[in-house]
């Protein structure tokens, strides 16, 4: 035999003698439900080890994680496809190095200011950006002051991007993706005079594709009281960070102290996230004790046909299809909220948004939003698919993935 041979086969079986050899610390069996695949499906698992550093395999590849702590618990992250009604089972492994593994990142947030503290006639000067994991913003931060690249905190996957004003509009906008990858890294980095923005005309990859004006924008933060919506407009004091950001989930927290809606002051804290491979953000907010209510909702423009379900249990959602973009008069989107029936106070409407009210729960709520828009890669191109879009995601909702770990 070729000794070249000998050399390649005695090196194979000394890998897969390794890899065999690796102790098992966790098996994690995933169960698909539902009859259709699913793409990317994100699964979430405590997982209780010791070890510094560990692989996830499936059928001996490794599978990209996150290892993130949430209420003092080591909480695993990762994604997979599943074929309709498919059992897959996983190995949570020792690894045979000390060294913590990278993994490409499909998700990305950040929150971008001007850091030197230079102010005068009403704007923020210099002509950099500082990335910080953790911000209070100046009490006399306003809108187009040129503190924030972009105007505030923004996160992504690869099929679209989102940002949220940090300022008194406190507002959702939508980056409409022309592309599959991670770009707001390099979206509006030498906009640093909050005039003319770059990220307003078509640019490679795509632009800010949304106008929310005084609307919910899609899927913002708002209270129904004194028969209006009021955004969380004034506060004492907000602070904003970025707890993680990919490779499998990106993440904005905000905490807003003392939002003051008519004669009552609440604490607010809001977290936005969105994993590799998702469109949709997954708002959790939780809020002091008195709030009667939250609101979210959809900006309402002419040119968008109005859909939504109505399950008595379970998500549901209120979605818009149809001309709502800014790029030209023929561009479509489709944007919609799913929110929990058990939370639902009602449906309603004024002249700027279609509003979803919602009850908390101990102070808590959860809902999600999402965008489609027609020019992405390989993306969602008409309202048939984006119903599409809606229906499965909400059955995934309703009939979420099984996981078992032992």
């Amino acid at each position: 035999m070729n000794k070249k041979l000998l050399i390649i086969i005695s090196l194979l079986l000394a890998i897969a003698i390794t890899s065999c050899s690796k102790e098992v610390v966790t098996n994690i069996t995933i169960k698909n439900p539902l009859d259709f695949d699913i793409k990317d499906a994100m699964i979430v698992t405590e997982i209780n080890t010791n070890l510094k550093t560990f692989d996830l395999l499936y059928e001996g590849n490794d599978i990209p994680f996150q290892l993130v702590i949430e209420n003092n618990k080591s909480v695993l992250k990762f994604v997979i496809d599943l074929k309709n009604n498919e059992t897959k089972t996983l190995q949570v492994v020792a690894s045979n190095t000390n060294k913590i593994k990278e993994f490409k990142s499909r998700t990305y947030a950040e929150l971008s200011a001007k850091t030197n503290n230079d102010y005068f006639d009403k704007r923020f000067r210099g002509n950099k950006f500082e990335k910080v994991n953790n911000y209070k913003v100046p009490a006399i931060h306003t809108d187009h002051d040129a503190l924030f690249k972009y105007e505030g905190p923004g996160w992504e996957s690869e099929l679209v991007g989102y940002r949220f004003y940090l300022d008194w509009r406190n507002a959702t906008d939508i980056f409409g993706k022309k592309y599959d990858k991670l770009i707001l890294d390099q979206v509006g980095t030498h906009d640093t005079v909050a005039k003319d923005d770059s990220y307003h005309s078509m640019q490679d990859w795509g632009m800010d594709i949304f106008k929310v004006g005084s609307s919910l924008g899609i899927g913002s933060i708002g209270m129904w009281a004194n028969d209006k919506v009021n955004m969380v407009s004034k506060t004492d004091s907000v602070i904003c960070s970025i707890p993680y950001t990919g490779p499998i989930e990106a993440k904005v927290n905000t905490k807003y102290y003392g939002w003051q809606v008519g004669d009552n002051k609440y604490d607010l804290n809001s977290s936005f996230s969105i994993s590799a491979g998702s469109r949709l953000t997954k708002c959790e907010l939780q809020i002091s004790k008195g709030a009667e209510n939250i609101v979210t909702g959809l900006a309402k423009y002419e040119g968008t046909e109005l859909m939504k379900s109505n399950f008595k249990t379970g998500w549901n959602y209120l979605a818009l299809y149809g001309k709502q973009t800014l790029v030209n008069e023929n561009d479509k989107l489709g944007i919609v909220v799913f929110y929990k029936s058990e939370n639902l106070l009602e449906l309603s409407e004024d002249a700027l948004s279609y509003i979803v009210k919602l009850k908390p729960n101990n102070g808590n709520v959860t809902y999600y939003f999402a965008a489609a828009w027609e020019q992405e890669e390989n993306g969602i191109k008409n309202i048939n698919e984006f119903k599409k879009y809606l229906d499965e995601t909400l059955i995934t909702l309703n009939n979420p993935v099984i996981v078992e770990s032992k």
